[in-house]
C-alpha cells in the first residue's frame, strides 16, 4: 500500500495477524447454519450483537422495557448467558415514545447487544448461540480503528491572499478565502514536481454563482461522523446545533427524552457519554477540519468559507458531533449503530463520513486487513452497521421538511485502488472521490464501480493545493493552527455534504420536499464531466523511496458520474434547465427543448442576459433562425439568458387570428473550458 504524503482518516476492523490457515472458519462447526457474521479475530471480547426472530418477540418485551436487564426471556440464550456469567442485555436501538413506531415497523428492536465475561471464549459462546433457534443472526462487534492519521501542513497562512485573488470573486469577507480552491479555482495553483498538468480554471464546486440563489438554513442538520468538532471554535461556534432542553436542563439527566444524556451538541460514542473532546494528544483535528468546510461561518471577517455557512446573519446549515474517534480509541460497532440511530432521531439530514474500511482491491495489503468487495458481502458481513445506515436513510430528517429520509454520504478511499471503499460503495449511500485542482482524479484517490461522485480533495503535488479549513487551536501553533489544510477523499467527502446541505436549504427556502432516493438521484446528476482532462500520465516519487505512475485515461468512467456542481445542483431544485457550453466555441441553442414543442408559427421577440453576467462570461448572443440561437463565451464562469417569444396564435398585426401570448424563458448557460463530446442540456 503506497504511503501518502498526507492521509486523511480512514478505518478498518482490527487487522489479525494469524495464519489465513487458522483464519478458515467452518461452516458446519463456528458458524452454525451461516448465522455468524465477520471474524473473531481482534473481536472486542465479553460482547457480541445477536438479531433475534420474531418469534422472540414476546419474550422479549421485558428486557426491552427494562433498564438493567441480565438475561433475554428465551431459555437457550439465557442457559448460554448462565455459562459466560452474562450481566447485561441491552436492546441495540434506543426506544422512545417518539421513534417506538420507527424501530418496531422495520424490525429493528430485534437488534441486542449482550454483555458477558471477557475472557469467555468468543467463538464457542457464538456457537452456542447460534444454535438456539430463536437467534437469526450473532455477529463479533469489533473497533473501528485508523488505518493512517491525518497531516497537516503546518505552515503559516499569509495574510496576504493576493497569489489566488480568488477572493474578488467571492461574495463575502472571510479572510482566506483565497485560498479555497475547491470553492473558486482560478487555475492558477503552481505545480511543485515536473509534468503535472496545469491547475485549470474552473475546477471546483461552482459555488459562487449558487450563494446568489441560497447560502444556508439552520433548520438543515448534518451529522459529522468524525473526532469530535471543536464546538468553541471561532469560524464554527454559531453553526453548531444544540439541543437546547440539553442545555438548559439538568447535568446527569436526559432532559429530553431521547435516551441520552446531557448531549448538547451531539454526542460521544467513544465512552457514551454527552461531553464531545478534539483535545486529546492523538486527535488529529479531522472532525473539525471536515466540519469547517461543510459549515463555516462566512461573512464574519474571519478564517474561511463554509459551502452553507451562511452569511453571518445566523443563517448558517448546523453541525452535529457524532464522535465516533477520539484520540486513538475507535467507536465499538454495536455503538457505531447506536450512532446512527441518534442522528436519524435528533433530526439530522445528512449523515457525513470520511472514514472506511480498507477497499477489497488494495495492493499490498493483507487479506485480513481489506473490505467487503460488495453489497453482499457488506450485508452479510457487516449486518449490523448495514442495517444502521438503512434506518438513517429511512428515518432522517424532519417532519415537513425539505428531505423524507436522510443521505449517507461516506469518503470514497484514499487507496488508489480500482474499487471504493465500504461503506461508501453500499449502493444506497454516496460514495465521493477526489480531484485535484486540475480536474484530474488525485493521486491517492479510490475509483471505480460504486463511486458515485467526485469532489475537490487535494492535492500538495499543486502549491497550496490541499484544502483549507478549520483545525483546533491545541498543544503548539505550529501543529494546530486555527486553520491548516489536509487532503483526501476525506476532504472530497464534505464539498459533497456541503452542496446537499446547501441545495437542501434552498428546496426548505422554496417549499419543496423530496424522498431521500429522489434527493439522492438529483445530486448525483448535478455533475461536471471528468472525462476531457483524462489525458497523459504522471510519474510521482514518495519519501519512502516508492513511487506510483498515474495513469488518467484509466480513470475513465470510474469517477461516478463526475464532480459535484453547486450551482447547478441549486438549478435542479428550481428546475431552471442549463447547458454546458465550451469556451471560444459558438453553440447552437435549441429553443424548443424548453418553450414545449416545435416553434414554427412562433415569433421571437429577444434574448438577453444582464451586463454582469456578460462581462463575466464574455457572452456574445447571436441571432434567431428556425428555432435557435447561437450564443458564445470567452470565460469560465455562468449566465442566465432570458428568451422572449410570441406563441400561440398569429402576429400581433393579424387580427385574424387569436391574439399571441408573450413568453419567456429563462435558462442558465454554464462555460467551461473542456466540454464532454456530448455535451447536453442538464
Amino acid at each position: 500500500m503506497k504511503k501518502f504524503i498526507y492521509i486523511a482518516v480512514v478505518a478498518l476492523l482490527a487487522a489479525c495477524t494469524a495464519d489465513l490457515e487458522e483464519q478458515t472458519i467452518s461452516v458446519t462447526d463456528n458458524n452454525i447454519g451461516g448465522k455468524i457474521l465477520n471474524t473473531s479475530c481482534n473481536c472486542v471480547g465479553g460482547t457480541l450483537m445477536v438479531r433475534f426472530d420474531t418469534t422472540a418477540e414476546s419474550r422479549l418485551a421485558e428486557c426491552a422495557t427494562r433498564s438493567g436487564a441480565t438475561r433475554t426471556g428465551i431459555s437457550g440464550v439465557d442457559a448460554v448467558l448462565d455459562e459466560v456469567n452474562g450481566y447485561s442485555v441491552a436492546p441495540l436501538y434506543v426506544v422512545t415514545e417518539k421513534n417506538r413506531e420507527k424501530v418496531y415497523s422495520g424490525g429493528y428492536h430485534l437488534w441486542y447487544e449482550l454483555l458477558f465475561d471477557e475472557t469467555s471464549d468468543m467463538e464457542a459462546t457464538a456457537a452456542k448461540l447460534a444454535k438456539v433457534g430463536e437467534v437469526q443472526v450473532v455477529q463479533y462487534v469489533h473497533r473501528i480503528k485508523r488505518v493512517g492519521s491525518p497531516k497537516v501542513v503546518t505552515k503559516s497562512i499569509s495574510e496576504d491572499i493576493s497569489a489566488t485573488r480568488a477572493s474578488s470573486a467571492i461574495p463575502f469577507n472571510d479572510k482566506y478565502v483565497g485560498y479555497q480552491w475547491g470553492l473558486k479555482n482560478l487555475g492558477n495553483l503552481g505545480a511543485l514536481i515536473s509534468n503535472l498538468p496545469d491547475a485549470v480554471e474552473g475546477a471546483d464546486i461552482n459555488v459562487v454563482p449558487a450563494w446568489k440563489l441560497c447560502k444556508g438554513d439552520p433548520s438543515i442538520v448534518v451529522a459529522v461522523f468524525d473526532e469530535g468538532v471543536m464546538n468553541t471554535h471561532e469560524d464554527l461556534k454559531n453553526n453548531i446545533w444544540i439541543n437546547e432542553k440539553e442545555l438548559n436542563g439538568q447535568s446527569g439527566v436526559d432532559d429530553d427524552g431521547n435516551g441520552y444524556k446531557d448531549d448538547i451538541y451531539g454526542f460521544n460514542f467513544t465512552t457514551m457519554k454527552g461531553t464531545i473532546t478534539w483535545n486529546k494528544s492523538s486527535d488529529t483535528g479531522h472532525g473539525t477540519h471536515v466540519a469547517g468546510i461543510i459549515a463555516a461561518e462566512n461573512n464574519n471577517g474571519i478564517g474561511i468559507c463554509g459551502i452553507a455557512g451562511g452569511s453571518g446573519n445566523n443563517d448558517g446549515v448546523k453541525l452535529m458531533s457524532v464522535q465516533i474517534f477520539n484520540g486513538d480509541s475507535g467507536v465499538s460497532s454495536s455503538n457505531l449503530v447506536r450512532a446512527f440511530q441518534y442522528a436519524a432521531d435528533n433530526g439530522a439530514h445528512i449523515s457525513q463520513n470520511s472514514w472506511g474500511y480498507l477497499s477489497a482491491e488494495t495492493e499490498g495489503a493483507d487479506y485480513w486487513e481489506l473490505g467487503p468487495a460488495n453489497d453482499k458481502e457488506y450485508k452479510y458481513q457487516l449486518s449490523a452497521e448495514a442495517s444502521a445506515i438503512d434506518y438513517f436513510i429511512k428515518n432522517g430528517g424532519t417532519e415537513n421538511g425539505p428531505i423524507e429520509g436522510g443521505l449517507v454520504i461516506f469518503a470514497g478511499g484514499n487507496d488508489s485502488a480500482a474499487l471504493p471503499c465500504y461503506p461508501g460503495a453500499y449502493e444506497p449511500c454516496v460514495a465521493v472521490a477526489a480531484i485535484n485542482p486540475a480536474a484530474r482524479p488525485a493521486y491517492y484517490t479510490d475509483f471505480g464501480i460504486g463511486t458515485d461522485i467526485s469532489a475537490p480533495g487535494g492535492e500538495s503535488l499543486y502549491s497550496n493545493g490541499a484544502i483549507l479549513s478549520t483545525l483546533p487551536s491545541l498543544f503548539d501553533e505550529e501543529r494546530f493552527p486555527n486553520y491548516g489544510w489536509m487532503q483526501g477523499t476525506s476532504q472530497a467527502c464534505p464539498h459533497v455534504s456541503g452542496v446537499a446541505a446547501l441545495a437542501l436549504s434552498y428546496a426548505k427556502q422554496l417549499g419543496k420536499r423530496y424522498t431521500a432516493k429522489e434527493f439522492r438521484s438529483i445530486l448525483l446528476s448535478a455533475t461536471n464531466n471528468i472525462t476531457p482532462y483524462l489525458t497523459g500520465k504522471i510519474a510521482i516519487g514518495f519519501s519512502d523511496g516508492s513511487s506510483q505512475i498515474v495513469n488518467y485515461p484509466d480513470y475513465e468512467g470510474m469517477m461516478g458520474n463526475g464532480y459535484i456542481d453547486a450551482y447547478k445542483m441549486l438549478l435542479k431544485v428550481d428546475g431552471t434547465p442549463c447547458k454546458v457550453v465550451q469556451t471560444g466555441v459558438e453553440n447552437d441553442i435549441n429553443l424548443s427543448l424548453y418553450f414545449g414543442g416545435g416553434l414554427d408559427d412562433a415569433e421571437f421577440v429577444k434574448a438577453e442576459a444582464s451586463a454582469e453576467d456578460i462581462a463575466a462570461t464574455g457572452l456574445q448572443i447571436g441571432a434567431y433562425s428556425k428555432g435557435k440561437i447561437s450564443v458564445t463565451t470567452s470565460k469560465v464562469g455562468v449566465a442566465t439568458i432570458s428568451v422572449t417569444m410570441l406563441v400561440g396564435g398569429g402576429s400581433l398585426s393579424d387580427n385574424s387570428k387569436p391574439f399571441p401570448t408573450e413568453v419567456t424563458r429563462k435558462f442558465v448557460v454554464i462555460s467551461k473550458e473542456q466540454v464532454a463530446p456530448n455535451g447536453g442540456w442538464l
